[in-house]
């Protein structure tokens, strides 16, 4: 299911039952963050894994989010880990020192498994 929160910004969400995936495009700001919020509200108590592979940019306000969401989501008894960044992204969690605690595997992959 595809759930538009901007013309910036987009989020497909899949539903597996016991995982909901997420897949964000389009660049996570100010402007674009409150649908992000909407979309993520209700999924608390469940483990979700967002892929933001293809988010070019985040702000302060994007981190921001993300973090508050994990937080009430394990507080709810859920989980909320990214699993896929650009390196942008990566870039910002690095700087903001919150990759260790929100990407599921916060160590860069080999040279090898990226192909550079």
């Amino acid at each position: 299911m595809s759930t538009p929160t901007s013309p910036l910004f987009d989020i497909n969400v899949v539903d597996a039952g016991d995982l909901v995936l997420l897949r964000a495009r389009g660049e996570l700001d100010l402007n674009t963050a409150p649908g992000l919020d909407r979309v993520l509200i209700p999924l608390h108590p469940r483990r979700c894994e967002l892929d933001f592979a293809d988010v070019p940019f985040t702000d302060s306000t994007g981190i921001n989010l993300l973090v508050r969401h994990h937080q009430l989501a394990a507080d709810a008894g859920g989980s909320l880990r990214l699993i896929a960044v650009s390196r942008p992204v990566r870039r910002v969690l690095d700087i903001s020192g919150t990759a260790c605690l929100l990407l599921a595997s916060p160590e860069p992959p080999p040279p090898e498994a990226t192909g550079s």
